[in-house]
């Protein structure tokens, strides 16, 4: 008779907390553009979870048929054709009313924001930029021992070190006295060891015939002189880590309303989480504008509301000034990347500081502009062309690629100019994959 012998329990256990896992990610992913347009996770801490409703799973089961007489009548195929949905039941009433009939049950899972930006990744395909597109930078983190020197405080003496030398002397002592004397090892070793390791003294004992010891063998003992004493050495220790710098605009000025400005939010929220994730070491520096720019903090950022004109020259003239004076391209990797709905009241004088930009040798600049379809201007839908999108289209010669999701348009590899036409939520992830597309201009 075989035996069979069942699987461990805690097995299994691992085994269902994985496949339990595993459709959580599943369900996370299938939510993907829904959760990163999510506006609380926006303003989330960073480096904390979240909480993310997801539908639980219900285990299968039989159930026996009672029939009219409430007796179990057992199991069977019962009424329906095949392909036809079991365990569900219409819903009485209509959306927004009170109804009678049981919802959905659903449960909340945990996630960091650490692990949506991998469930991105492994959406788009983008693995870690190559390394030969990464500028280095070097990073002092601690102290090391950096080798041995031959003076030092004493609680850096190496006595592994030091104890090496000081065998080494003995061993060059005596094959000295043994050459010096021509005597035998043995009485070579003794007059050595008599002298306490000091060589003018151990030739003067044999010369003089005083040797004392009757030691049966050679034991080498190390032999210390001030020469042979060896200190650890203190370093600065360092590492190189990738370095990039995110320039990130937002255009706050009247025209910006709710909407927009959400829009703008998230696109950017999302694209500096993500450069994080790739570098080991990113500076972020955050600008906001109207008829001025300013470099406000991260926290600012996020939340400035202001109003008033709109000029978008004075951003990216700002973008130029710290381009130029801390973050030259021969050193670092450089992402400018602007949001604004493209109403500005000098659209050419924006264009002539963008051509100074594309000449530093910036990584890529990309210009998101909002263009909410149910942006209201009064009672007015706002469907108008920008000042900037054509303007940009025309200056530096960009090629519409517009597909299912978005419109857009770029240039060529020595413009690296990226558009993207974002109008609602359903825009957000479907831009955020053309703006981190790591091979656009590698062709």
């Amino acid at each position: 008779m075989s035996i069979i012998v069942s699987e461990p329990v805690s097995e299994r256990g691992r085994k269902d907390a994985r496949r339990h896992r595993e459709k959580q990610r599943e369900a996370l992913k299938d939510r993907l553009p829904e959760i990163i347009s999510d506006e609380a996770i926006i303003t989330h801490n960073r480096g904390k979870t979240i909480k993310i409703p997801i539908r639980s799973i219900d285990i299968p089961h039989f159930r026996p048929d009672r029939g009219e007489g409430g007796g179990r009548q057992g199991f069977g195929q019962g009424d329906g054709q095949p392909g036809d949905p079991i365990a569900e039941r219409p819903g009485k009433g209509r959306p927004g009313e009170a109804g009678e009939e049981p919802g959905e049950d659903y449960i909340e899972t945990e996630v960091s924001i650490e692990e949506i930006i991998e469930l991105m990744l492994e959406d788009i395909g983008l693995p870690n930029l190559e390394e030969k597109e990464v500028k280095e930078l070097i990073v002092e983190i601690g102290i090391k021992i950096a080798g041995l020197q031959k003076s030092g405080p004493w609680s850096l003496l190496d006595r592994r070190a030091t104890a090496r030398e000081g065998m080494r002397r003995f061993w060059y002592f005596f094959e000295a006295l043994k050459k010096e004397t021509g005597l035998d090892e043995l009485t070579c070793f003794r007059a050595l060891k008599q002298a306490t390791g000091i060589l003018g003294d151990a030739i003067e004992i044999l010369k003089n015939n005083q040797l004392t010891l009757l030691d049966t063998k050679v034991e080498p003992f190390p032999i210390f002189t001030n020469e042979d004493l060896r200190y650890r050495k203190i370093g600065e220790e360092t590492e190189k880590q990738s370095n990039a710098v995110l320039i990130v605009m937002m255009d706050v000025s009247g025209s910006m309303d709710d909407m927009k400005k959400y829009l703008s939010r998230s696109m950017m929220f999302w694209l500096v989480e993500f450069l994080r994730k790739v570098y080991s070491q990113v500076v972020v520096r955050f600008i906001v504008h109207h008829t001025i720019a300013k470099i406000v903090s991260e926290e600012d950022f996020f939340k400035t509301g202001e109003n008033g004109g709109t000029f978008c020259y004075v951003a990216y003239e700002m973008a130029n000034s710290l381009v130029e004076t801390e973050y030259p391209t021969d050193s670092w990797n450089v992402y400018v990347w602007h949001f604004s709905d493209g109403d500005d009241s000098k659209p050419k004088r924006t264009v002539e500081e963008l051509e100074k930009l594309i000449k530093t040798g910036v990584n890529m600049i990309g210009y998101g502009e909002v263009k909410p379809s149910t942006s209201m201007t009064g009672f007015m839908f706002n469907q108008t062309e920008s000042s900037l999108w054509k303007l940009f289209q025309n200056s530096f010669a960009l090629k519409e690629a517009p597909d299912n999701d978005i419109v857009m348009m770029t240039g060529e590899k020595e413009t690296p100019l990226l558009c993207v036409r974002i109008q609602d939520r359903s825009h957000i992830l479907p831009a955020l994959k053309e703006f981190l597309r790591k091979d656009r201009w590698l062709q």
